[in-house]
Formats: structure tokens, sequence, C-alpha cells
């Protein structure tokens, strides 16, 4: 199954294995984390230095005590160099460097292992989840403190006669899943910490994927787009683009993907002042509310 066939596939089950319950509380909120990429130019999974801000927003819908759904927007930067590599790995002499801002549009079903309500008070309860997105991306290159956009250059011949390939796209999909924590502090805020892996639909998050062009011919059509192709020769003047045609710039048969953790701020917006008044939204609140008389009578009143 292919990438856009498995996206499809895990839409309709989202919204369609959820159980079909009335809503049961809502609830807005912020999140502050740190982001890192996994792609062409790290040897290992992660580089440990190339850690960097994401920040979002989102909403969550809560169908149960086990389900929810929730929507999200985030923004976070990744980066990696090949300066990270070991000089035996043979990717430090390749001499790539980037970094991009990703900003992320998600929707995701969250699976919770215990119960979870925010009038009960529990704490550390854990959850799994899984879902879709989408996310615009721009790679540039640092070269003589300089930032250059690396797609409109084309540095593996693409959108040119070079290789006669289509530009990659700036928007890609991917499939965020992984794990948290939710602390519910009291029937009206709970903090939370996450952490989703994201499997993409591009290789070109870095702008690395294939090999490398006819520099040659590159170079007569954009002197730029061969520096910022080939940047061996700024590691080690022996190195040159003269015998570089060919020769694997990236690995194309694994994707790029990157990684959110962060921690979380929400607020319940459906306490026993909003929604909850209403006895079937509390199918499983044991808690009185507070001058219920009273609030019915107010509320009747402002009709």
């Amino acid at each position: 199954m292919n990438r856009s066939a498995f996206i499809f596939v895990l839409v309709f089950w989202m919204f369609n294995a959820a159980p079909n319950l009335s809503a049961q509380w809502l609830e807005t909120g912020l999140m502050v984390g740190a982001s890192n990429y996994m792609g062409d130019l790290v040897e290992g999974h992660i580089a440990p230095n190339e850690y960097n801000a994401a920040f979002g927003i989102f909403g969550r819908y809560q169908m149960s005590k086990f389900i929810s759904f929730k929507a999200y927007l985030n923004k976070a930067e990744i980066t990696g160099s090949d300066a990270n590599n070991k000089v035996t790995s043979g990717l430090r002499q390749r001499n790539l460097n980037f970094k991009t801002n990703i900003i992320e549009l998600g929707f995701i079903n969250e699976f919770s292992i215990t119960p979870y309500s925010p009038r009960e008070n529990k704490n550390a309860l854990p959850y799994i989840f899984v879902g879709v997105s989408g996310f615009y991306f721009n790679p540039q290159a640092d070269f003589k403190g300089n930032l250059y956009d690396l797609r409109p250059l084309g540095t593996e011949g693409q959108g040119n006669v070079v290789s006669g390939s289509k530009p990659y796209s700036a928007i890609a999909f991917a499939v965020p899943f992984g794990f948290g924590l939710k602390w519910n502090i009291n029937p009206l805020i709970n903090l939370g910490a996450e952490f989703g892996l994201r499997i993409t639909s591009t290789d070109y998050l870095d702008d690395v994927s294939g090999k490398y062009p006819n520099l040659d011919l590159l170079a007569e059509r954009d002197p730029l787009a061969a520096t910022l192709s080939f940047r061996g020769g700024e590691y080690d003047d022996s190195l040159n683009f003269a015998n570089a045609k060919g020769r694997t710039r990236g690995n194309p048969d694994n994707a790029d993907g990157y990684f959110i953790a962060g921690i979380s701020l929400s607020i319940n917006l459906t306490d026993a002042y909003g929604m909850e008044w209403d006895s079937k939204y509390r199918s499983f609140s044991d808690e009185p509310i507070p001058n219920e008389k009273k609030y019915k009578v107010r509320r009747k009143k402002k009709r």
C-alpha cells in the first residue's frame, strides 16, 4: 500500500471506528516543546545537538472516558548538518546543511489506557494517539552566513533540462503517532506531556534525496544551484564536482521524518457552569451541579 492510500484508510478509520457518543466536554490549550528530524543528513536516528523550539495550539473534543479527538496547529523548526556525522561515515565530506520551519495542521484520535474525566482529579493518565496531518516546509541552506531557499534552485536537477524531473512539493502529508500523559489539576485546568513521531510522504525535508545531477550543466543554468548541490569542495579543496554526476547524494528509499515533544496547558470549556447544566452532558459525572435549581432558573430568565 502506498503512502497516499494508507493515509486515506487511516482518515476513514478515524472518523468511523470511534463510537457515536454525545459530546462530553471540550477543551482548548497551548503546547510548547522541542522538535528534531530524521533523514539523509543524520547518521543515526537523531542528532542530539539539533533540537529546536516547537509550539502550537489545539482543541480537544472528549467523546468518552477513553476516546478523544484533537485538532492542532503546530509550528516547529528542524535542522540538520553533515558536520554532526563521523568522518569515517563519509557523510561529513558531503558537507550539506539545512533548516526549515514546519507549519503543521493535524487531526488525531487519542485512546486513554485508563478512564479520564476532568472531574475525577486523576494524575498521570496515559494515552496513545494516531492521526493524519498536512504541513508546509521550505528547506534553506546556510552559505557564507546567508540563508538560501533550496527548493527553487533544484539542487538535484529538478525543474530544468538537467534532469527533466519536476520540483518537489512544499506541502506534504504525515502520519503522527505517539503517546502522552494527562494530569487533571482541577475541574478547569489540565496539564499534559506528549511525544509524537511523524512519518511523512516526502524525502525532501532536507532537500536531499537522490543522486547528483550533471553539475556542469546545472552551473551553466544557475551557479548558485550547483554550488549548493555539491559542497564537498568547501570541506576539502581536493574534492570537486567534475566527477559527481550520478553519484549518491541521498537515500530515496527512506522518507524523512520528524518528531515533536512538548508539554501542554489546557482549559476545560464545559464545566459545571457551561454545558454540564444539561443532564445529557453529564453521563459520567457524579458531582452535583452547585445550586442546580437556581442555575436553571437564572438561565431561563435570560431566555
